[in-house]
């Protein structure tokens, strides 16, 4: 079995130890984060200072329009499940239409209300987003049935073109279905 090579710049914690100029450098280069290795595990991200303040700044605008963002939220279509009006309302809070996520973000988020998730190895934030150019959407089951029904949730997005980070997703639409 081959592992895919992750589509981002990497490094180990050695080498950060070594030069962690280098790693700046690097960052600035890519034009993204640096995913720092400990042991074949993230042990962190190392960020240049425009890139960490860039983000801050994106997440200050977010906060500002709270409003905004509730007004664009759309309904999920019904589901005749019971107690799924509960789960349909966690999971819009959990991802905001209109607002900007990050890839692996969302995957944690739909793995902590219990769908499977998308990213398998170190290649799975590259996969979600090759199926999210592919398809304009990712679905996600959820572990456990519900009245002996699969329970799947389809979150419409599409890439933030104004990110600098590859991973980057606009959330539009959320539906939670049952087949």
């Amino acid at each position: 079995m081959e592992l895919k090579k992750l589509e981002v710049p990497t490094t180990s914690i050695t080498e950060v130890k070594k030069s962690p100029m280098d790693v700046f450098s690097q960052a600035r280069e890519a034009g993204t984060a640096v995913y720092v290795f400990n042991r074949e595990k993230v042990a962190g991200v190392m960020l240049t200072q425009e890139q960490y303040e860039t983000l801050l700044q994106e997440l200050h605008e977010l906060r500002a329009r709270p409003s905004q963002q509730s007004t664009h939220e759309v309904e999920p279509e019904p589901v005749t499940v019971s107690g799924m009006e509960d789960f349909s309302h966690t999971l819009r809070k959990a991802l905001i239409t209109g607002a900007t996520m990050s890839a692996k973000n969302v995957d944690e988020r739909m793995v902590a209300l219990g769908f499977i998730t998308k990213k398998t190895g170190f290649g799975g934030v590259v996969d979600m987003i090759h199926e999210l150019n592919e398809t304009g959407k990712l679905v996600y089951q959820l572990r456990k049935k519900a009245d002996d029904k699969t329970v799947v949730a389809e979150i419409i997005a599409e890439h933030d073109n104004n990110s600098h980070l590859f991973d980057k997703l606009i959330i539009r639409k959320i539906y939670l279905k049952t087949i």
